[in-house]
């Protein structure tokens, strides 16, 4: 399954602190291996906080399979951190929780393929997206 695997020993240890604001606390998301705090991506996602410049990798997209991703490394509820390889695309789209539909429900499936549901995910709850995919609370573009 391209673009979506168990993290490695080596890559589930996490930073003990957010690389952008250095909040400590919980085992937070890392993108492109940078730890990074639910707030701080919220405000980058909001244009509030300096842009992140990462080189995409030569991974397939796990959402459309396209070339050229960024790691997303999650750690699900009760499970084993999770890495999974987003175009720069459905990277923002995760980060705002407004993936389009198509892309939620590959990632659904992907993560049913491994026992997990949606729900287990934060950015994939079903707060934030019903069971159809459709995003309930997106973060609003920076205008």
């Amino acid at each position: 399954m391209a673009g979506f695997r168990a993290v490695t020993a080596e890559e589930a240890v996490a930073p003990p602190r957010c690389t952008r604001c250095h909040a400590t606390g919980c085992t937070w998301d890392r993108i492109g291996g940078l730890a990074i705090c639910p707030d701080c991506q919220e405000m980058l996602i909001q244009g509030e906080g300096a842009p992140l410049r990462l080189s995409p990798e030569r991974h397939m997209c796990a959402a459309c399979g396209s070339p050229g991703t960024v790691c997303f490394i999650t750690v699900p509820l009760q499970a084993k951190a999770l890495a999974i390889d987003l175009c720069p695309f459905h990277l923002r789209g995760l980060l705002r929780r407004g993936l389009e539909r198509e892309a939620f429900l590959e990632l659904s499936r992907q993560l049913s393929s491994v026992g997990l549901t949606p729900d287990r995910i934060f950015l994939l709850h079903e707060a934030f997206y019903d069971e159809t995919g459709r995003a309930l609370r997106p973060v609003r573009d920076p205008a």
